[in-house]
């Protein structure tokens, strides 16, 4: 897009935008940084908070961790449990179990462990058993965490199984793209979930650095209206578009512009799940690398066996570069 000298809306000394930026508190709060991104591309908000105690966050770990890592973190604390109590019966001795064939160390360790293994899931196959008064109040204490653990594990399996989310695949880039005599600055969408998300919405909020008549930088938050902001079913791609017309605040813009003024564009998009009938959500974030100009998505719909449309996620991002120059 040509850079424009003598724009109405756009003070190069200063890097204001005539549009009125939002007034409301968003949560990013007043002193931000003007250097990184608010939110990284993923949507997940570029702030260390520390914590107050190691477990003051743990439920939200094992919620939202991978499935491979949580079942590792389940079966080595099946597998220290286990070793804890071994010892423990070691130490009583084993001179206090029945059918226990007393030999080596670790001859008399691996007895322990299955004795063990099989008391905490309550298996109980019967052919060791305590036969001492501290060997079975410590058997019986061993049943308890057991039953403990495994309620846990049940809960956050439960938890991790139903919990919605919006499976929503963006493009890597949002493109600048000739649109209606004009231009327009648009990224794409697909629902990757077989649940359909209805009354979908889409904002999009756009963070700037501008600098004050007293030549502070600040840091300025600007909505970005849209072609389209609501469809009531969200089942094929959706090209998200804001128009470069009069009323954008970014009409003029160069990429120059938004890479000086750390320009960073947020996009929340929230639906209701069908299968659920929940409200979900996802976010993501571009920045002015991201952006490329004078370019088009290529088509991604096709048409498999009688004619039923077919969506091809996989391209979600695919371009293809415009010869004609954007300005």
């Amino acid at each position: 897009m040509a850079r424009r000298e003598n724009n109405a809306n756009f003070s190069r000394l200063l890097r204001k935008i005539k549009s009125k930026p939002l007034e409301r508190e968003l949560g990013f709060g007043k002193n931000i940084t003007l250097d990184n991104r608010l939110m990284n591309p993923d949507g997940s908000f570029n702030v260390i908070r520390e914590s107050l105690s190691p477990w003051d966050n743990i439920y939200y770990h094992l919620i939202s961790m991978s499935w491979p890592r949580f079942l590792w973190i389940i079966f080595c604390f099946f597998l220290l449990l286990n070793v804890l109590f071994s010892i423990l019966y070691l130490v009583i001795g084993v001179d206090q179990f029945n059918g226990v064939t007393p030999g080596t160390w670790s001859q008399n360790f691996m007895q322990a462990f299955f004795f063990s293994s099989q008391t905490l899931t309550t298996v109980g196959y019967g052919h060791i058993s305590p036969n001492g008064l501290i060997t079975s109040i410590l058997a019986s204490v061993e049943s308890f965490c057991g039953l403990l653990a495994f309620a846990l594990m049940t809960g956050l399996s439960y938890g991790r199984f139903s919990r919605p989310s919006a499976r929503i695949k963006f493009s890597e880039q949002m493109l600048v793209t000739p649109y209606q005599g004009g231009y327009g600055l648009m990224f794409r969408m697909a629902n990757t979930s077989r649940s359909e998300l209805i009354e979908t919405e889409v904002q999009i909020l756009m963070a700037i650095n501008q600098r004050e008549e007293n030549g502070e930088l600040t840091r300025k938050f600007y909505p970005l209206t849209l072609e389209i902001s609501k469809i009531s079913f969200f089942s094929l791609s959706w090209t998200v578009v804001h128009a470069l017309n009069d009323q954008s605040p970014i009409q003029h813009f160069t990429a120059q512009d938004l890479a000086d003024s750390n320009a960073e564009i947020m996009v929340l998009v929230k639906g209701i799940d069908e299968a659920s009938q929940q409200q979900v959500h996802t976010r993501r974030s571009f920045v002015a690398s991201d952006i490329v100009w004078n370019a088009r998505f290529s088509p991604i719909v096709d048409h498999a066996p009688g004619g039923v449309p077919k969506l091809i996620t996989k391209k979600i991002g695919k371009h293809d570069l415009l010869e004609t120059q954007a300005g």
